[in-house]
């Protein structure tokens, strides 16, 4: 997973020096509201099946022909939602000017929304077996690395930022899908019945909901500033956004995603080992996390010089601000993806995730409207504490009503 994150993660932080110091702040902006935009319809099609699918793939362990059913349901219900997701995105370029002007743009960032559609992550992160697939994703994204080199020479060839992210995207879920088909020689697609297609759906939805709302509070200022604010203010707060970004997904994403499956399977045999395992790991990640926050801070003008050039020299302000989210997400991760999902608990997890996620667009808007750059930065910070309280209150209620103790928190 280590290696995977490198690939999606490490590889943009090589090419990003030099992709911001050919397009500049406002075009960096505009690519990175693009993205974000796409990575909301990739929270649609995805569903949230890398948790509710990955967690019943490891709980079915060898029973091939029901890993195959669940590998078929999932595929065809991502299907459907990319297929409505493509509606929806019609409506954005016809109604809304922001996407209007930019068509080109967006036209080029679509196809990295159908790339995740057609990527079967959770049948390999469920099965706990990522070596072959992290080394295809790290080929096919160094591919990605050298294109930008070669295809970005100048500020109007921007759009290319997001056409190599299609590309990369698709080219990942072609070879890992049919890894999937050699790997495993037991694995079919084959149409499902409807209701059992909609009965998947109708379970999944608050994880769906849960995923989705994280991506509301997570990248909500970056749209609120497309639309509030000059394009240069939405380069700054993207670029210290960014390193934020990476920051959480190195610190979290491997270790999570290979810790998840394995609690969800130690849940159910030793409830109290499992506590321990999640404490011991816990605390491991809020010392990193803590180290990190004390870089963002006190090296701030330098890391964005680093990343970033001297045009972005406002943005070092927006990421000291920001900093301490490192440690305020290592204590929401284990109360939320490796407590309340791990737990089963996904009403409990849609709640803390839809009030943070609703509080997020009262938050931007208010404070990106009267404080503006740091504004955004401010309630980045703000919708972090808020959803580390919510998910310890929440996970420390499940604990009690299943008697499993408070010394786990």
């Amino acid at each position: 997973m280590t290696l995977s994150q490198a690939a999606n993660y490490l590889l943009p932080l090589v090419t990003l020096p030099y992709i911001t110091r050919v397009v500049g702040p406002e075009n960096y902006g505009i690519a990175e509201f693009a993205q974000v935009t796409m990575l909301y319809f990739t929270a649609f099609v995805s569903y949230g099946f890398v948790f509710t699918a990955t967690r019943r793939v490891a709980e079915l362990k060898d029973r091939f022909e029901r890993i195959s059913t669940v590998f078929s349901v999932v595929t065809q219900a991502k299907i459907y939602l990319l297929l409505f997701s493509i509606l929806v995105f019609a409506a954005l370029l016809l109604f809304v000017p922001q996407y209007h002007e930019e068509l080109r743009l967006m036209l080029v960032a679509f196809p990295f929304v159908i790339g995740w559609a057609l990527y079967p992550d959770f049948l390999f992160q469920g099965r706990q077996d990522l070596g072959v697939i992290a080394l295809a994703n790290m080929g096919i994204k160094s591919l990605g690395a050298v294109l930008i080199f070669v295809l970005i020479q100048e500020p109007d060839d921007y759009y290319w930022v997001l056409g190599i992210n299609s590309i990369t995207q698709l080219g990942a879920a072609g070879l890992t899908l049919t890894y999937a088909y050699k790997r495993y020689s037991w694995l079919q697609f084959k149409w499902q019945p409807l209701a059992l297609v909609k009965a998947y759906l109708r379970s999944g939805f608050y994880m769906f909901a849960s995923h989705f709302f994280t991506r509301v509070y997570v990248f909500g200022s970056v749209l609120f500033l497309g639309f509030l604010l000059p394009g240069e203010d939405l380069g700054y707060f993207a670029a210290a956004l960014k390193l934020i970004t990476v920051g959480q997904s190195f610190l979290f994403t491997p270790l999570g995603s290979s810790l998840y499956p394995h609690l969800a399977q130690l849940v159910k045999t030793d409830p109290q080992k499992y506590l321990r395992e999640r404490k011991r790991f816990r605390n491991y990640l809020l010392l990193l996390s803590s180290a990190a926050a004390l870089v963002a801070i006190f090296f701030n003008d330098f890391v964005i010089q680093i990343f970033f050039g001297a045009d972005f020299a406002p943005a070092a302000e927006v990421l000291a601000w920001m900093a301490p989210v490192f440690v305020f997400t290592a204590i929401s991760h284990f109360s939320t993806k490796q407590g309340l999902m791990v737990l089963k608990a996904d009403g409990a997890n849609f709640k803390v995730v839809f009030w943070t996620g609703l509080i997020s667009v009262i938050l931007n808007f208010g404070l990106i409207e009267f404080y503006g750059l740091n504004g955004a930065a401010f309630a980045k910070l703000g919708l972090e504490i808020v959803l580390a309280i919510l998910a310890v209150y929440y996970f420390s209620k499940v604990l009690k009503r299943r008697e499993l103790g408070e010394k786990a928190l």
